[in-house]
């Protein structure tokens, strides 16, 4: 007689945030940046921007590139202590949380599912994150400055489906693994590989009150859709 083949049970899935546009409720810090360098707004975001790929992957030093963001400005250059004021500037800018994206991850921490982070970010960002207090619902963060890789490369991507492999004592299993991001080819190089990856609509800082965020709204319905049961 045959043996009837056990059904097998699927992996409860991990949730994976982007930070910036996901999380965060803003998405662009160059007034607070230029209340310290001063001059033409325009000139300070385009130092801000331009360099921004690789400060995210440590291709550059804060030193250099918050002393090209000076030099943009109406300092000229940037010392010790600029470097760390502009640095700490821009960390309290993006750590700023979306209220009803940061209800979200008290609801998947309470539901008990992993949740990890996956963020195109600067080693020092990366270090201020995990002194925010919200962070104790994450079971890791993968940046993209301390692993000097960015997103869309593949290689991030398997960085963190190793940890994932390694916090489960199993093989890494892309499909178990909800991604959620702002940017297009993020997303489909995570859908390459397997993850089951979304875009999220990236937050609008002037959402008038009361219009949810849809962004976390895709995410609860995707979420819930796996199995998950939120508040």
């Amino acid at each position: 007689m045959a043996r009837r083949s056990a059904r097998r049970t699927p992996p409860r899935p991990t949730v994976a945030l982007d930070f910036g546009g996901v999380l965060s409720a803003g998405r662009d810090p160059i007034d607070d940046i230029c209340e310290i360098v001063g001059g033409d707004r325009e000139a300070v975001a385009r130092a801000y921007w331009d360099a921004r790929p690789a400060y995210d992957r440590a291709a550059v030093t804060p030193a250099e590139y918050w002393g090209a963001v000076a030099a943009a400005g109406a300092l000229g250059s940037a010392d010790a202590t600029v470097v760390e004021d502009l640095q700490d500037a821009d960390d309290r800018y993006w750590l700023r949380l979306d209220p009803e994206a940061r209800a979200l991850i008290h609801d998947l921490a309470r539901s008990g599912t992993r949740l990890v982070l996956l963020s195109n970010a600067p080693e020092p960002f990366g270090e201020a994150v995990r002194k925010a207090d919200w962070f104790e619902a994450f079971t890791f963060a993968v940046f993209s400055g301390e692993e000097r890789v960015a997103k869309p490369d593949a290689e991030i991507y398997e960085i963190l489906l190793s940890a994932l492999a390694h916090e489960t004592g199993g093989v890494a299993q892309p499909r178990s693994v909800l991604f959620f991001d702002d940017r297009e080819e993020n997303v489909e190089a995570a859908r390459r590989l397997g993850i089951d990856a979304h875009l999220w609509p990236g937050n609008d800082p002037a959402r008038g009150e009361g219009v949810p965020n849809p962004g976390v709204a895709l995410a609860r319905e995707v979420i819930a859709g796996r199995g998950i049961e939120l508040d």
